[in-house]
């Protein structure tokens, strides 16, 4: 794989979605979604590690249901995402490898697309107290889902 595919990809990307793309000197792309929702895009060898800080849970029996939750979430296939817990931060994470063998930019955007709407969802649900239905996400109100910046 060309070292050059990641920065390709960033560029196709970046042009469907009228923000420039590039990767930094880590090999990385970090995004900010909506000014809320900072997503990182990673080369790692013939993949990309696509992540985000979801939101931070609140010690307690809601986290633990979280927790619970997520964990099913994580059973499901096809899945958009993997959540984690970051003890460190105290936040729910989700993240993804997105392989490059026939990724384009238009592919990648479909992914983002889905991957952003599973990270609104339950952003959403742990500002809200509500848990998407398994499998399903809660309708997202607002700006749309690409108002992209680059961070």
């Amino acid at each position: 794989m060309s070292m050059d595919h990641f920065a390709l990809l960033l560029a196709d990307l970046g042009a469907l979605i009228q923000v420039p793309l590039h990767p930094d000197h880590h090999r990385a792309c970090c995004l900010s979604v909506n000014g809320e929702l900072h997503v990182q895009l990673k080369e790692d060898k013939d993949r990309i590690l696509v992540a985000a800080f979801v939101s931070e849970i609140p010690a307690g029996k809601f986290r633990e249901n979280i927790l619970t939750e997520t964990l099913k979430e994580n059973n499901l296939f096809p899945r958009v995402g993997t959540f984690s817990y970051s003890e460190r931060n105290n936040q729910l994470a989700l993240y993804s490898y997105v392989y490059f063998q026939g990724l384009d930019g238009d592919k990648m955007a479909d992914f983002l697309e889905k991957f952003f709407e599973k990270a609104f969802s339950w952003k959403t649900a742990l500002q809200t107290g509500q848990l998407p239905e398994r499998g399903h996400t809660l309708h997202k109100t607002g700006p749309s889902i690409f108002d992209i910046q680059r961070k």
